[in-house]
């Protein structure tokens, strides 16, 4: 592959995950909390859910589909951030949610700091949010890092 296909294939690339770093950021840090500050927190607590279901099945959708094409090119080395970042957002979605769905779903009026599963719930929303921004923080790097190249070429 020539240089300049190879810069245009990542510059691409990298506009694409920048998209997906900033639907986890508007989601994750915008939306969310004024869900929260203006709904009731079960309501609140399901929209957010709904839209993280959302927006994870996007980003393992492009993330899977950009690794694939790395990998079947030869380059799959190039795009290491991006495999790790899918490798915790499958940890996520496939285990950490329904983990946290199956606690909600005991206390169908909603999760209160009464409940008796409040601090497990509130663990695990924890190990997730950490998750969730180490995944915004591999993005942006390796976008970053990716555009930066294309500069010093």
């Amino acid at each position: 592959m020539n240089k300049i296909s190879k810069r245009v294939q990542d510059s691409f690339f990298s506009a694409l995950v920048l998209m997906m770093a900033t639907v986890l950021l508007v989601v994750g840090y915008l939306v969310a909390p004024v869900l929260f500050s203006a709904l009731p927190a079960k309501q609140a607590g399901d929209i957010a859910g709904t839209l993280f279901a959302l927006s994870s099945t996007v980003l393992v959708l492009g993330l899977s589909g950009i690794c694939l094409f790395k990998l079947f090119k030869g380059q799959a080395l190039s795009v290491k951030s991006l495999w790790i970042a899918l490798g915790i957002l499958l940890v996520l979605k496939f285990f950490i949610s329904p983990w946290m769905a199956v606690i909600k779903s005991a206390y169908p009026l909603g999760l209160t700091r009464e409940s008796a599963d409040f601090g497990l719930f509130m663990s695990i929303h924890g190990a997730y949010q950490l998750g969730y921004l180490a995944i915004v923080i591999l993005l942006l790097t390796w976008s970053y890092s990716t555009i930066s190249k294309g500069f010093r070429a």
